[in-house]
């Protein structure tokens, strides 16, 4: 008799098989329903790889304030065991870590110093410049589209409108912003979890690094001796006491806010208009009342958040809505069903830009890690959706939206509508 016991593959976990899920292209297009289906049957499953995921608004939010984890992969039981090759180690080890992936105290260090350049007034003093950016787009939406043309609107608004502001924020002259965003694309794979990222995807993030690394080094030394009026040069200047920011560590700030300070954005526009664009009795409510800006786009953040995980490494034994998690495995939280979980949010499934708690959603983290470019992300939302459908009155789909293959960030790369 042939013994047939080591063909037979091990169970899936209950994580695998939503992982699983979640890369159909059925669930793609609205994870939602899947999120509340894997929640309601338990708030945390494990997958393989050391990894969990947490699907509840309580344990997400407990998780990323909590001080007994790390925002590194490298702290993981993955990577120790899956090193990656001497090549690729070595670069590991060259490169400075993201602001993101940093942990107390050298996290403490850095984002203190960032902080003190990257002021409240700093982003009120953007105000009107967002606001003559998101005019001139409009204005050339209106003319692409007056004779009934579709229109993309994440080509005309969604991504020109951030990428602007960074790169203007940066001191990066205009001429070079096509290059900035195509960095910034290939950058935002490198959120995804180190197990779910190929080859690949791995050299073309590796090879955006370099050349951004060249020219942020290049731009660095121009300001050093010529400084402007932007935040790269305020940079330059941060000190405390005999502190400040180190040459690579400027450049590590420059990749962290093309990452999360425009990709992440760019979703919340797209995001945002699209959920309106389907829900015609929010987006004519919002339209005829201006006062609802801030907390519209606190409820779309929610509805749809433009990064739907985050994860985090236990450094110590850790109990999870009863599960007990080893120290070293990971835990991917998942904002997209925080952001929906009934037992805060009163019939989530439904965009309501009225809800009263909308700004208790988890899209832009919480801890120590929660966004520092939240006002600037909430400050281009409002004027750009609003801007958009106070506007155009006749705005509609002209088309299904076409999202980006992306597992963290969720966003779409193509929205037909016409004006």
């Amino acid at each position: 008799m042939t013994d047939t016991s080591d063909q037979v593959e091990a169970t899936p976990k209950a994580g695998d098989l939503f992982l699983m899920e979640a890369f159909d292209p059925s669930n793609r297009a609205d994870p939602y329903a899947l999120y509340a289906r894997t929640r309601e049957t338990t708030p945390i499953v494990e997958a393989s790889n050391y990894m969990w995921l947490a699907f509840t608004h309580e344990a997400t939010n407990s998780l990323l304030r909590a001080r007994g984890t790390s925002s590194n992969e490298r702290n993981g039981q993955y990577f120790r065991e899956n090193l990656p090759t001497d090549e690729r180690l070595q670069r590991y080890e060259e490169q400075e870590p993201l602001m993101l992936f940093l942990d107390p105290p050298d996290h403490t260090r850095l984002r203190g110093l960032v902080a003190s350049a990257f002021t409240p007034r700093t982003i009120e003093g953007l105000g009107p410049r967002i606001q003559e950016i998101t005019d001139r787009l409009l204005d050339e939406m209106a003319e692409r589209g007056s004779g009934g043309e579709v229109v993309d609107l994440v080509e005309a608004l969604a991504y020109p409108l951030p990428i602007a502001i960074i790169c203007e924020l940066l001191g990066v002259p205009t001429e070079d912003e096509p290059v900035f965003s195509g960095w910034s694309s290939t950058l935002a794979a490198s959120l995804d979890p180190d197990m779910l990222r190929d080859e690949e995807t791995e050299r073309r993030v590796d090879a955006a690094v370099a050349d951004l690394t060249a020219y942020t080094e290049e731009l660095l030394k121009r300001r050093a001796t010529d400084p402007g009026d932007d935040l790269l040069s305020a940079l330059l200047e941060v000190r405390d006491g005999d502190d400040q920011l180190s040459g690579p560590e400027l450049v590590q700030l420059v990749i962290l806010l093309l990452v999360a300070g425009h990709e992440t954005t760019v979703n919340l526009i797209g995001n945002g208009a699209t959920a309106l664009l389907r829900n015609r009795d929010q987006l004519d409510d919002w339209r005829a009342d201006p006062e609802l800006d801030k907390n519209a786009v606190d409820e779309l953040l929610r509805y749809d958040s433009p990064v739907q995980f985050a994860m985090r490494v236990l450094l110590e034994d850790t109990e999870i809505a009863g599960e007990m998690v080893p120290a070293g495995h990971q835990v991917l939280t998942v904002l997209g069903a925080a952001n929906r979980d009934p037992l805060l949010f009163a019939d989530p499934d439904k965009l309501d830009l009225r809800r009263p708690n909308a700004a208790r959603n988890m899209s832009f983290g919480g801890g120590i890690h929660h966004c520092l470019g939240m006002a600037l992300a909430r400050a281009e939302g409002q004027i750009a959706i609003g801007g958009l459908i106070r506007r155009f009155p006749d705005l509609e789909l002209a088309g299904e939206p076409r999202l980006r293959e992306r597992l963290v960030l969720r966003g779409y790369e193509h929205i037909p509508v016409t004006i």
